[in-house]
């Protein structure tokens, strides 16, 4: 007589929330968010615009984010105009790569310059 043991089922995994913490740094933020709005066509510069005490633009609190850029636009954009494309677009990427909600943007135009493309 042949007798049929089924496999062995592993350990069901623990709930996500049971498995460990994922931390996004400061500076993981203050990047995404520089590289992202160089991404805007109408932007030539981005630096990010920490506070004195802090290097960082971005500042990370639970699943929430302040970011502060400053930005140099091309002559003659629309500042109003830019300023909302660059808001709706590191807001996103900020939010799809690190699952973080941005609850606060300060865009600082420092310059203007260069001619649009």
């Amino acid at each position: 007589m042949t007798m049929t043991v089924p496999a062995q089922r592993r350990a069901p995994l623990p709930a996500p929330e049971w498995r460990g913490r994922t931390e996004v740094a400061d500076r993981v933020v203050s990047k995404i968010a520089c590289v992202a709005a160089a991404e805007v066509p109408e932007v030539r510069d981005v630096q990010p615009r920490g506070l004195p005490w802090t290097p960082s633009a971005g500042e990370v609190h639970g699943d929430q984010a302040v970011v502060r850029l400053n930005v140099s636009v091309a002559y003659p954009a629309p500042l109003h105009a830019v300023a909302a494309r660059l808001r709706e677009h590191v807001i996103a990427r900020v939010a799809a790569q690190t699952g973080l909600h941005v609850t606060r943007l300060d865009i600082t135009m420092t310059d203007v310059g260069g001619d649009l493309p």
